[in-house]
């Protein structure tokens, strides 16, 4: 297993590294009232319908949450977080929402907006606890806040995110992908680990997706392909088909 020391110094180069157009700073305003309303939705479905059991993982979603937040969680807690979350009825990967929290952390950092970044990251871990960008957020704004505490805690929270994906498999080869929840999580883990995606393709394994990614370090140009699962995104695709959600 590799283990990865993330630091705070890159964490803020990292999202500070991308330029926002006039556009996307214009429509990002509206993002915490989009993320807000993600946070406390629950699209009613017919009982009948439903395929998951979605009270269930809701709740065993919050439980395992409440242990990281208290500082008792391990890492078969960080493990099983990833694949409860989507099985929960808030699990929505082509929403953008995650993506729009994203760029909208990003113009608050070049803003030096420090509290609303750190709201913003708040609520986008209201809907997604496991999200990297979330807690990648949170720990730099809330460090620049002088929050130190908070800063070294989701620090230490997307480590173990990212050690938890490094269990999934070693990237290398479709059979070994490595599970990832969302293509913004799949992005984030490439960055975090100082490497730009330079390339990329699908392919099938037993008929489930897996996206190949051509990585390269800007340092050496060095050029390496890992392998995504996108598994959990495809089933809850299909899942919401059944459900009459799409």
């Amino acid at each position: 297993m590799r283990k990865l020391e993330i630091k705070y110094s890159h964490l803020r180069d990292l999202l500070n590294k991308s330029e926002l157009n006039i556009a996307i700073k214009a429509a990002i305003v509206c993002v915490v009232l989009f993320l807000s309303a993600c946070a406390s939705q629950n699209e009613s479905v017919d009982q009948s319908q439903q395929v998951l059991n979605y009270q269930q993982s809701d709740q065993d979603y919050a439980e395992i949450v409440e242990k990281i937040v208290q500082g008792s969680a391990n890492a078969k807690d960080f493990d099983l977080l990833t694949r409860i979350f989507p099985l929960t009825s808030f699990y929505k990967p082509s929403s953008g929402a995650e993506q729009a929290a994203k760029l909208q952390s990003q113009y608050f950092m070049e803003n030096e907006n420090w509290q609303a970044c750190l709201e913003v990251n708040n609520k986008l871990l209201e809907i997604n606890y496991s999200s990297l960008t979330g807690h990648y957020g949170a720990s730099i704004c809330a460090t620049e806040l002088g929050n130190l505490e908070k800063g070294r805690f989701h620090n230490l929270v997307l480590d173990s995110f990212i050690e938890s994906i490094w269990r999934t498999g070693d990237g290398k080869s479709p059979q070994t992908a490595l599970y990832v929840t969302s293509a913004n999580d799949l992005y984030a883990f490439i960055q975090l680990h100082q490497l730009v995606a330079v390339g990329q393709s699908l392919v099938y394994l037993n008929k489930l997706p897996v996206q190949v990614i051509q990585v390269q370090d800007p340092k050496t140009n060095r050029t390496t392909t890992w392998h995504f699962d996108l598994t959990s995104q495809f089933r809850r695709g299909l899942i919401d088909q059944l459900e009459g959600k799409q």
